[in-house]
């Protein structure tokens, strides 16, 4: 009779685990109109709309905070030094995006200037954002080692390093993406066997470059980001999680590049990555490599 209830109370346990983590991923939806400018190409209109109704669909399952902070400017004139304070207000969804459902659907228009306005429709599967994921510091760097040298807008031919640090023992991977659809495994190395490199808490990281490399990190891959287009735009996705994780299934796509895989592919292998572990936290840097100097 015992070993029958807690066979019972072991398969309620099981069940209300079950509901529990279903209950935390949710289907959301949302539209969103990005207005462009001369400035912006079709492709970046795309983007934006995309990011937008993402957002604008978080924001309306799970809410948002507004966190407010005091800058105090120091000038010093003719008259003498004055200090200046500045609020500065950040509005964060309480949410993140794990994957679409569907393709995303787009409907474009002109306004009376000619520019283009670009409407979003997205649905997909979101979660609230928890506590358990660490957060981490990281910082892409041009020409230089150190955070001083932290950019966004590269020339080709520039120089790429990236700086990391984490407040806890864990793992971590590097992915590039672009408009070629593809994802490059930049992290770890090229001659790594392992899905994920070791990081160290507290310890400051300076990677692709062979000076600050970790002997057990394997050899170096030094960077330099170059294209032929005009203006290209990339995102580096950074994950970083305190238990270790397998890998995207990459392969080798030709001489001097790095592993790849198709971007859907990628986005299947992360959405499943981060539904499986809940620790795991992700962040994203867009990037632009121009052709002119």
């Amino acid at each position: 009779m015992n070993q029958i209830r807690l066979t019972i109370a072991i398969f309620f346990m099981v069940i209300g685990c079950l509901l529990a983590h279903s209950q935390a991923v949710r289907v959301v939806s949302a539209e969103y109109t990005f207005y462009g400018d001369g400035n912006h190409s079709p492709a970046d209109c795309r983007r934006e709309a995309l990011q937008g109704a993402r957002l604008a669909a978080i924001a309306k399952e799970f809410g948002t905070t507004i966190t407010q902070s005091v800058v105090s400017d120091e000038v010093v004139n003719a008259r003498g030094e004055n200090t200046f304070f500045r609020s500065l207000s950040e509005t964060e969804v309480k949410g993140e995006w794990l994957e679409d459902i569907g393709e995303p659907v787009f409907t474009p228009a002109f306004d009376g200037d000619g520019n283009l306005i670009m409407t979003c429709f997205v649905k997909g599967r979101a979660r609230e954002i928890s506590n358990k994921a660490p957060d981490f510091q990281v910082s892409i760097l041009r020409n230089g080692t150190d955070l001083r040298y932290a950019d966004t807008r590269f020339n080709s031919g520039d120089d790429m390093r990236l700086y990391f640090k984490a407040p806890v023992d864990g793992y971590m991977a590097v992915y590039l993406t672009g408009e070629d659809n593809m994802a490059y495994t930049m992290l770890p190395y090229t001659a790594s066997p392992d899905g994920y490199v070791k990081i160290k808490h507290g310890r400051e990281y300076v990677f692709f470059d062979a000076k600050k490399g970790d002997a057990l990190h394997g050899e170096v891959d030094e960077m330099q980001l170059v294209t032929d287009e005009q203006l290209e735009r990339d995102r580096f996705y950074i994950l970083f999680s305190p238990q270790p994780f397998i890998k995207a299934n990459d392969s080798f796509s030709g001489d001097n590049l790095p592993r790849s895989l198709p971007f859907a592919e990628f986005s299947s292998w992360l959405a499943k990555t981060r539904k499986n572990d809940p620790s795991l936290g992700v962040k994203t840097i867009d990037i632009t490599i121009s052709s002119e100097k």
